[in-house]
């Protein structure tokens, strides 16, 4: 019994921890440092009636900018963190609300909706859920600061679930870039996507050992860019996560037009 006291309070500390790592700006613009911010929480162990043991965890791990312009770092690291935020759901939410809170009280949050559905079904086999979300800069230039955030979640169910988020910002206002900040003609810009979404879909298609076929994406609708476009050092990565696009089965899907490939419609102000 001791032991599991032991192991209930080591299972329920909350960590926070920074490491530090440098990545450099080009042209003349200062030094920025990226800090990998990390949370870590396990749920009590919930031991069955058979001698199983099911524990629910969460794993959080998220960049955070410092040097440079001072207010701007911070206007970025705000956004990025309400990002993290609103991508911690619950199996109640049916649509995407904004999250206020720390990040601690919704990361406890997650672990006791579990715990409070095992609860209600102690007759069931259960398995742990466990949130893993993974962020990084993707890009970082005198003009575009770019980042990524991944989460894959299992919840229950035939298989989990993956989700990534792409956010870029103006690296001298710390504002995020709308898609007409990146390029001066959006129409000009779905055409050029969509000739390559589908150049990129044939050759998975056909690496795959089966036929492209129009109808078996965007669910019937025609062809839309997806919600996450990030800008790089070479250009554009369009990625559409698993259901936006297609079936499950296709997993996430994404392509890439270069500044080459985009051309005039490219604006100079984020190249």
């Amino acid at each position: 019994m001791k032991n599991l006291f032991l192991l209930f309070l080591c299972s329920t500390v909350f960590m926070a921890c920074q490491s530090t790592k440098d990545t450099q700006t080009t042209e003349t613009a200062a030094t920025i440092k990226v800090d990998s911010i990390t949370y870590k929480l396990e749920s009590p162990p919930m031991i069955s009636k058979e001698g199983d043991t099911t524990i629910s965890s969460i794993s959080i791990n998220y960049p955070k900018l410092s040097g440079g312009d001072e207010a701007v770092m911070t206007k970025i690291n705000t956004q990025i963190e309400q990002m993290v935020k609103d991508q911690m759901f619950s199996m109640d939410d049916t649509v995407q609300t904004t999250k206020t809170g720390s990040i601690e009280a919704l990361a406890r949050g997650f672990l006791k909706e579990f715990e409070d559905l095992a609860k209600e079904n102690v007759d069931q086999a259960s398995i742990g859920w466990d949130y893993d979300g993974t962020g990084d800069t993707l890009l970082i230039s005198p003009k575009v600061i770019s980042i990524y955030y991944q989460v894959f979640t299992f919840t229950g169910g035939a298989h989990g679930n993956s989700n990534i988020t792409y956010l870029n910002f103006n690296a001298q206002t710390g504002d995020l870039l709308k898609l007409t900040d990146i390029v001066s003609d959006t129409t000009a810009l779905k055409k050029i996507a969509e000739l390559k979404f589908e150049k990129t879909q044939k050759a998975f298609t056909k690496d795959n050992n089966f036929e492209f076929n129009k109808t078996d994406y965007f669910w019937g609708s025609p062809f839309f860019l997806p919600t996450n476009i990030a800008v790089t050092k070479n250009g554009l990565v369009f990625l559409y996560n698993p259901y936006e696009a297609a079936a499950y089965a296709y997993g996430s899907i994404s392509f890439d037009l270069t500044w080459q490939e985009l051309g005039a419609i490219a604006r100079k102000e984020i190249r």
